[in-house]
């Protein structure tokens, strides 16, 4: 155990700026905070002073608990060969400027941990987006301090470093992707947050361009909206969200064990997708309530083909219909919402004859943003995830669940995995 009187977190906090000079000139002695800053960056022209960099950072992080032992990083693993696998070997991240270094406490699991690799091309990398854990270093002058617990997600695409994935024990986050965890959010729900959230109101007010929560548009409307499947956690989402904004009527469908819930979320009418005469009972319902059409519809399962979510949904709208599912859809009606609109994010998808890049909407992503920090603070008052397991243990088993919830094998409700794995 070293004698070193401060954490790692106190060299990279400082701001200090460093020149050459003020590297050679640093004191060996480890009881004097010397207010080092990560200087990686800002001297590449410099080799000599890379040097100084490296070097001195390489010795004080032998000496840190956190680094004393090389292969403690495990995670969740897709290989070049997009094959799953547990690492027991991960590389410690490195947060560039403007990233946080997080201790993961908890990781949330999405389908689209598994279907981003199958699919969509990305990989190798480590799995997850979704977490909560504790900072253990932040940039200068940031909003986020060493010990604060938050959560938040990380940047999808092709060539994601490996430090962006949240099913190990610790990660790095670009700090626009992270909030502060306030005492009204447990740390296992906030860690299945952001992901989901982001997905439904990128729909919402991206997309539908519907008024944000809690503004002072948010009267009932009289302008219907279906949201297909709407017990699946984007669904829950959207359903909470769309009341919240003043939508008003919420036709949704989900099987008949979860409309009471639904009713109680904030749907105004559900429907069994399951029944061979669903669109018409939807659009009886329509008439009955003297609504002209649907012209908002949100297919939150995203199958594909045949009598799929998405072509049934679209049997129940008006011609003009803005319409959008959660996976591409052959049907360019159909739009695709993305939980990470700030980034530009290039995909590779299946079957595909070169990689496509999705552009980047900065204005978007923060009003998507800003639907996320309504949930945040109005979580359990107004917006809530009714169900989250915990997964503890090894990491073969936590590896098992999420491969069974990207094979859509796992039932209702959020997962989330408990850190460190074993």
């Amino acid at each position: 155990m070293s004698t070193l009187s401060y954490p790692m977190i106190g060299i990279y906090t400082s701001g200090t700026k460093l020149t050459e000079a003020d590297l050679q000139a640093v004191n060996p002695d480890p009881h004097k905070n010397v207010g080092i800053k990560w200087v990686i960056k800002r001297n590449r022209k410099s080799p000599r002073c890379s040097a100084l960099t490296a070097n001195f950072l390489r010795e004080t992080c032998q000496q840190l608990p956190i680094m004393s032992q090389s292969n403690t990083n495990t995670g969740l693993y897709a290989d070049e060969h997009a094959i799953f696998r547990v690492r027991r070997d991960l590389q410690f991240p490195v947060p560039e400027e403007g990233e946080l270094l997080i201790e993961t406490q908890f990781s949330g699991a999405n389908p689209a941990d598994v279907k981003h690799a199958t699919f969509l091309g990305i990989y190798p990398a480590v799995l997850g987006y979704d977490f909560c854990g504790k900072v253990l270093q932040a940039p200068p002058q940031s909003s986020f301090s060493p010990g604060d617990t938050v959560a938040g997600y990380t940047p999808t695409g092709l060539n994601r470093p490996a430090g962006y994935g949240t099913h190990q024990q610790y990660l790095v986050c670009p700090e626009d992707m992270a909030f502060h965890v306030p005492a009204n959010l447990p740390p296992h729900h906030a860690a299945c947050l952001s992901v989901v959230t982001m997905t439904a109101a990128d729909t919402l007010y991206s997309i539908f361009k519907f008024p944000l929560p809690g503004t002072k548009d948010t009267e009932k409307t009289g302008k219907p909206v279906l949201i297909w499947g709407a017990s699946s956690s984007v669904g829950l989402c959207a359903v909470q969200l769309a009341r919240a904004s003043g939508i008003y009527p919420i036709f949704v469908t989900a099987s008949p064990q979860r409309h009471p819930l639904l009713l109680e979320l904030g749907a105004t009418q559900c429907f069994d997708y399951r029944s061979p005469d669903v669109v018409s009972q939807i659009k009886s319902a329509l008439e009955q309530g003297q609504w002209s059409s649907i012209d908002y519809a949100f297919d939150t399962v995203g199958s594909y083909g045949g009598t799929g979510s998405a072509q049934l949904m679209a049997e129940c709208v008006s011609e003009e219909a803005c319409l959008v599912s959660v996976v591409v859809q052959r049907d360019p009606k159909f739009k695709m919402p993305i939980a990470t609109p700030n980034r530009d994010c290039t995909i590779r998808v299946h079957g595909a004859p070169r990689p496509i890049t999705i552009p980047a909407r900065p204005s978007d992503y923060v009003r998507a943003w800003q639907a996320l920090q309504w949930a945040v603070t109005n979580y359990g008052a107004g917006f809530q995830f009714p169900s989250v397991d915990v997964v503890s243990g090894t990491a073969e088993n936590a590896l098992e669940q999420v491969q069974a919830l990207g094979d859509g094998a796992r039932g209702f409700g959020k997962l989330a995995l408990e850190h460190p794995l074993l």
